[in-house]
């Protein structure tokens, strides 16, 4: 499974290009926006800039604008990670539930509900909850790639969750081209605005070859964001899956795509 077969044309590069920087600095210009989400929404910098964008907030798999999936994060959390994308295990089909009955805790406010937030790599294993290991395991020849839970001598527990090169691959489709964000944020009249300040455009995303590597090497790291619904939500105390997903440092996003242009 390698890279792009259709890789942009150099024209029609120069045009999409051309019109998402058009586009960025329309909205720079604006300065501080208003943020379109409630405060409590981690993702209301991306939906603001995509609204003004003219973008439709969606869970499509396909890119965000002109080819391109949008990222947008915050200025001064700049170090922490890009979700790439969400995706459910392909196995078992109630996966992430599966994580929350069998590996999960209860939560610290609401005992009732079982929660399980982690970051796991394939490079080293992770202590959860200082009761067990776990850690992401790449089989290449069954094309899988595992959540393994271990004692804390790693005898292996559980090898159960996967996901499938293939799903995985679907799940990067989006990232075809894509467009990074950087936004300043500021309170106004208590309300959360964002002034959008820089972006990068990486073009022509390399593969599942390469992405596979990366999550070998640790670079790609898998978020468990199984949590619950806190104060002042109208589901307060529910469970809440905030979509575990796949993950990469800002310092290795060129790794995935032949080309990079700062804006």
């Amino acid at each position: 499974m390698g890279g792009n077969e259709n890789p942009n044309s150099f024209s029609r590069l120069e045009a999409l290009i051309k019109k998402i920087r058009e586009e960025f600095f329309r909205i720079k210009g604006l300065g501080f926006l208003m943020n379109v989400k409630e405060d409590s929404n981690d993702g209301g910098a991306g939906n603001t800039f995509e609204s003004h964008l003219g973008v439709q907030e969606n869970n499509k798999k396909d890119p965000d604008f002109e080819d391109f999936e949008v990222k947008t994060k915050k200025y001064l959390k700049s170090k922490t990670p890009i979700s790439l994308f969400t995706l459910r295990p392909t196995f078992p089909n109630d996966g992430d539930n599966y994580m929350r009955r069998t590996w999960g805790v209860p939560d610290a406010n609401y005992k009732e509900v079982l929660c399980f937030r982690t970051t796991l790599r394939a490079n080293r294993w992770s202590v959860v909850y200082k009761s067990y290991k776990f850690k992401v395991d790449v089989d290449r020849k069954k094309e899988r790639v595992y959540l393994v839970k271990a004692d804390l001598n790693e005898n292996i527990l559980d090898r159960t969750v996967y996901w499938s090169f293939e799903d995985i691959q679907n799940g990067t489709k989006k990232l075809q081209n894509l467009f990074l964000v950087d936004a300043l944020v500021k309170e106004v009249d208590q309300k959360q605005h964002f002034h959008y300040i820089n972006a990068t455009a990486f073009v022509d995303y390399l593969g599942n070859v390469d992405f596979i590597e990366l999550l070998e090497q640790g670079l790609i790291s898998y978020d468990n964001r199984l949590g619950v619904h806190g104060p002042g939500t109208p589901l307060e105390g529910k469970p809440h899956n905030h979509g575990g997903g796949f993950r990469i440092s800002k310092k290795h996003i060129d790794k995935l795509y032949r080309l990079r242009i700062d804006i």
